[in-house]
């Protein structure tokens, strides 16, 4: 399991909501590699789904880089049966010029790697975040916010159902609640027999 912290900006009870989700995708996707990056503050919609100049490849969203407050990097270690916390191989986030030709396709940063952004200073604005993009995968990106009145709830998605959602943070519960080296293990045994199957599809018009 991948453990989120709060920081001094954040609502424990979002990041406790958004570390479920993260780690019933993380199962549910199978995936072995990890970047998990924290926004100083809230991000809508319009952050989901840049590509490069000829919308053939799902890019890195062009956050400034003084918007990031972490950028942590895990790897899945079978012989440990967990999670690595390692350097990450390269920022993701640079300054550049807003141009979406410059922005750094996921596919050649890793050609099978989970991508999350969370959303911070929940703590203050009772609004939150969250973004996942898969590298290697079909356009597989989407976006969720959150509204805290009593409790967090869903406010709004994008690509992606409610049910979809539900069904995460279910997962991530169990994973919780100590099933995570059951769900891991399987995970990391089936990810090599299922990675054809998230082969990129050749883009129809």
């Amino acid at each position: 399991m991948i453990d989120m912290i709060a920081g001094k900006h954040d609502d424990p009870a979002f990041v406790a909501l958004a570390q479920r989700i993260v780690n019933g995708v993380i199962a549910s996707l199978q995936t072995r590699e990890v970047h998990l990056v924290h926004v100083d503050n809230w991000f809508d919609h319009k952050w989901l789904g840049w590509w490069s100049w000829r919308e053939e490849e799902l890019c890195v969203p062009p956050f400034n880089p003084n918007r990031v407050v972490t950028h942590q990097y895990f790897l899945w270690d079978p012989g440990e049966s967990g999670w690595r916390s390692l350097e990450p191989p390269k920022p993701l986030h640079i300054q550049q010029a807003g141009r979406s030709s410059l922005a750094q396709p996921l596919n050649r940063i890793s050609k099978r790697a989970l991508f999350i952004w969370y959303s911070g200073n929940t703590a203050t604005n009772d609004l939150g975040s969250l973004m996942v993009h898969l590298s290697g995968a079909d356009r597989y990106a989407w976006y969720a916010s959150f509204r805290k009145k009593q409790h967090w709830t869903i406010a709004d998605e994008c690509r992606i159902t409610r049910r979809e959602l539900v069904s995460f943070e279910e997962r991530g519960r169990l994973i919780e609640q100590g099933l995570s080296g059951v769900v891991e293990e399987i995970s990391a045994e089936a990810a090599t027999a299922t990675e054809k199957l998230h082969e990129p599809n050749p883009r129809t018009s």
